[in-house]
């Protein structure tokens, strides 16, 4: 009588428990926050600091989790095979961790992390499964900061060329100027120091992350993705110029006041122009979707 009982109850509970794959990736999530836990504030602390250049980064892990979920049907058609060569990655990120913790450097253990992520996926689900998603964990790169040699590396050319840009769009439309470095002296107007908040660095990096995305998105070759993957760097240029030689002429024109408010909220405009670019882009590149 009891092991009748029993038997049905204990095909029940099997039937309940979820598959010992999910258990082990739910135990590798758990063990995954505590372990960069402290590299999770240093994020969400750039993400949200007032100079915005990294406020992209919150969306970034839901745009990444988006293009899993597009990959759904091939994830749910490939056969899980766990491999043990999966600890060659694992192992070693697991150093950098402990490595960027101690130096203390956010870049170490943000390289650890993604190392990580293609380990665990492949020793929870396989190599099969690293193949379908190595773009979407790399994606996750972008909510990462940049170190500051890079940050430099980026910024200054970026500064340069955006002062450019708008002194040439002044010029050509009929004001006289005098570019001193990157200040943009009009005379008798509304000068512009082109500093780096001012740079297009936020531009450019917000650019490039959503190409990337959209690249990926639009299901076009690889050739044309990373063209348009690219062409995302002179739009952001482009319209960063032109956003600044437009603060300079609405300054010029209706007084500092003017120019300062249109300098507040006219980076959310030319954001909506050089989205429309790149769909445009995209559109002539092919887009499937």
């Amino acid at each position: 009588m009891n092991e009748a009982v029993r038997k049905p109850t204990l095909e029940m509970v099997r039937q309940w428990l979820p598959n010992p794959a999910l258990w082990l990736g739910v135990g590798s999530a758990v063990a995954l926050f505590i372990a960069y836990y402290t590299l999770f504030v240093d994020w969400k602390d750039k993400w949200f600091e007032w100079t915005g250049y990294y406020s992209h980064g919150v969306l970034v892990p839901f745009l990444a989790a988006y293009m899993v979920w597009m990959r759904r049907e091939e994830l749910a058609r490939a056969e899980p095979r766990p491999s043990l060569w999966a600890f060659a990655l694992i192992v070693p990120a697991l150093l950098l961790r402990l490595l960027g913790y101690l130096a203390p450097s956010s870049t170490i253990s943000s390289l650890s992390f993604l190392m990580l992520i293609y380990g665990i996926t492949a020793a929870v689900w396989g190599w099969n499964f690293v193949r379908l998603l190595w773009f979407p964990i790399l994606f996750l790169g972008f909510m990462m900061p940049l170190p500051g040699v890079l940050f430099d590396e980026i910024s200054q050319p970026a500064q340069d060329w955006s002062t450019t840009v708008a002194d040439t769009i002044l010029r050509t439309v009929g004001y006289e100027t005098r570019r001193v470095g990157n200040f943009i002296y009009i005379p008798g107007g509304f000068d512009l120091d082109v500093g780096v908040p001012c740079s297009g660095f936020k531009m450019v990096v917000s650019m490039a992350t959503f190409a990337a995305f959209f690249a990926y998105y639009i299901g076009t070759s690889l050739g044309r993705q990373l063209i348009l993957v690219v062409s995302a760097i002179p739009i952001a240029i482009l319209i960063n110029g032109l956003r600044i030689a437009l603060i300079g002429m609405v300054g010029t024109k209706w007084g500092e006041a003017a120019g300062l408010k249109f300098h507040d909220w006219s980076g959310y405009l030319v954001l909506i122009v050089a989205f429309a670019a790149l769909f445009q882009i995209g559109r002539w590149l092919g887009w499937r979707r």
